[in-house]
């Protein structure tokens, strides 16, 4: 079960975020999963940030058509910038979806996308040891009244999206048997 905790002080988007940023982070244990502790990161990240999972799926397309009207950047437009052949990225500028690689290392990946109304980066970082985890945390700088609207809005939403994503079986319960696939 996915819960909420506190950024890894190792994490990079500790250098990305501002005082006035939001900042949320929930977190998974792993201990004893092998798999997990040594996947690659980017295959990690797809896994957990591209689960699919129905109402999730609904909620994206709903606030596609709402962002297009106002000038938003669309989910739908940035995942096919990096074209759909390319679901597994290599590197910085990349994407896995809709999000682009800002950077990868052995255990954390940072992602996001930056607009007019706020930038955001998502950082999946993998703890090791006796109290191995997964974490992931989303980071959001807002730019005006609008980003600050558009975060407000989606909020309750987000938090559960993203706490849903990482328990999900796609993301990790699974992980072994669709890896040996």
């Amino acid at each position: 079960m996915a819960m909420t905790d506190k950024l890894p002080e190792e994490s990079l988007l500790n250098t990305y975020r501002a005082a006035d940023d939001y900042l949320d982070t929930f977190s998974i244990p792993i201990r004893g999963r092998e798999d997990l502790l040594t996947a690659d990161m980017r295959v990690l990240a797809e896994r957990i940030l591209m689960a699919e999972i129905g109402w999730v799926t609904a909620l994206l397309s709903f606030r596609d058509k709402l962002a297009g009207l106002v000038g938003m950047k669309t989910t739908k437009a940035l995942a096919q910038e990096q074209g759909a052949d390319n679901i597994i990225c290599k590197g910085e500028g990349d994407r896995i979806g809709f999000f682009k690689i800002y950077s990868v290392s052995e255990d954390e990946i940072i992602l996001g996308e930056n607009d007019w109304h706020q930038d955001f980066r998502v950082s999946v970082f993998r703890k090791r040891g006796g109290a191995a985890r997964i974490y992931v945390s989303t980071c959001c700088k807002r730019h005006n009244l609008a980003g600050h609207a558009y975060l407000a809005l989606i909020l309750p939403l987000h938090k559960m999206i993203v706490k849903t994503q990482l328990a999900r079986g796609t993301a990790l319960q699974h992980w072994a048997t669709q890896n040996a696939k």
